[in-house]
């Protein structure tokens, strides 16, 4: 808003300050009358400082726009920079019933039993790890594991994400190293 009042200001003054030279030429030409080349200059000269005026107007306009696109642009880049929220992760165990935490190890894909179910196990998505892997990897399906962990774009999936997995009654065959 403030670029706006900057410019209605600069256009304010650049009226009145042609309201004033338009008055000031009159008054010349009606002191130098009897000069008609006279006033046929001061009328060139009017009518060279007008069209100046308008040019400057309409640079100040072409400026104006330019600015409002860079606050455009400006808007777009912070909120793209903005920090996104944290995915949803696996339900948080009550610390009130458990134990002290051990500390997880280091490795990603470690498989945990969760506390709530003797049918479902916990997996810690690897870095590049797809949910088309974890579920060859433990012989459920894609839609299963979407399913139990309210997963709705699987893109989501982050490294380091604990997510539960439905355990198969089928055995599964360790992937190859």
């Amino acid at each position: 808003m403030d670029r706006m009042r900057i410019f209605y200001l600069i256009l304010l003054v650049s009226a009145s300050l042609s309201t004033v030279l338009a008055q000031d030429k009159a008054d010349s030409a009606k002191v130098e009358s009897d000069k008609p080349d006279a006033a046929k200059t001061d009328e060139l000269l009017l009518k060279a400082e007008v069209t100046e005026l308008q040019k400057l107007r309409e640079e100040i306009t072409a400026q104006a726009d330019k600015i409002d696109k860079l606050a455009q642009e400006i808007a777009t880049l912070t909120e793209a920079l903005r920090p996104k929220a944290a995915p949803a992760r696996a339900e948080p165990a009550s610390t009130a019933t458990l134990p002290a935490p051990t500390p997880e190890p280091a490795t990603a894909g470690v498989e945990k039993p969760v506390a709530d179910s003797a049918n479902i196990k916990t997996h810690v998505v690897a870095k590049g790890e797809t949910l088309t892997q974890i579920s060859k990897q433990f012989g459920v399906s894609v839609e299963d594991i979407e399913q139990l962990n309210k997963i709705g774009d699987a893109k989501k999936l982050q490294a380091g994400q604990t997510i539960k997995i439905p355990i198969s009654s089928q055995p599964v065959p360790s992937p190859a190293p």
